[in-house]
């Protein structure tokens, strides 16, 4: 059978289906959380521009080349507010694309939802981070982008546990929430809440510091142990 007959077959009805069944569709609840989350995100490294303000040179070279053979260089603000800026109105127009096409039942391929969702903040958050590093006489080090990677790390985690299925890969699955459907979802609600925040906070950590130390170490590890206990307390009560 042809692709064309095959497509023909795919009623709107049936792709409604399969998108719901497959997890492709987001609830109207979470697709707030992740743009607000998703935007927090995308916003945190001028918190870094502040900080390095008084560093950063009135006008940034660019290192591109304009039509009149001189550096188009950027001014301090358009660096340390106005890049950051841009992610956070490019995250906001994917979310609404992929608000509008789950609307018509024209859900993308997995990789372009996660792209879509996620690639922004992420930009931002290194790209954008790094640019004001540099601008400011210094540079990405391992201290800086490690808390940056494990924080969009729980906060990706923290999205795909806030309504984590039990059918899902990667899920809690402590003794006390298998054998409860309530206690199931509100573990996974409450790691959800608890690594997105921990791990925005990680990474505005790093914005304010530059570097990371043993409380960044210990509130992770606290943010991954914290679930186990909540579940435990919740089957009990």
């Amino acid at each position: 059978m042809s692709n064309k007959k095959k497509n023909s077959l795919r009623t709107p009805q049936v792709e409604a289906e399969a998108a719901v069944l497959f997890g492709k569709h987001v609830s109207a609840e979470k697709r707030r959380l992740l743009l607000w989350v998703t935007l927090i995100a995308s916003a945190l490294p001028m918190l870094l521009g502040v900080r390095l303000w008084d560093q950063i040179p009135a006008m940034v070279p660019s290192g591109l080349i304009g039509s009149s053979g001189t550096d188009d260089s950027l001014p301090r603000a358009v660096v340390a507010f106005g890049m950051p800026g841009l992610m956070c109105l490019m995250d906001l127009i994917a979310h609404f694309m992929l608000q509008f096409n789950q609307r018509r039942m024209t859900v993308p391929p997995a990789a372009s939802r996660l792209v879509g969702r996620w690639g922004f903040p992420i930009i931002s958050v290194l790209f954008c981070s790094g640019m004001t590093l540099q601008a400011a006489g210094g540079d990405l080090t391992l201290p800086f982008v490690t808390p940056c990677i494990l924080g969009m790390a729980l906060v990706l985690l923290g999205a795909h546990m806030w309504d984590c299925p039990r059918d899902a890969k990667i899920a809690l699955r402590f003794a006390a929430a298998v054998s409860n459907e309530d206690v199931w979802k509100a573990t996974h609600r409450f790691a959800g809440w608890v690594w997105m925040l921990v791990g925005l906070t990680v990474i505005a950590g790093a914005m304010l510091t530059s570097t990371s130390n043993w409380a960044t170490a210990v509130l992770i590890a606290a943010a991954l142990i914290a679930p186990a206990g909540y579940a435990r307390a919740r089957s009990r009560g």
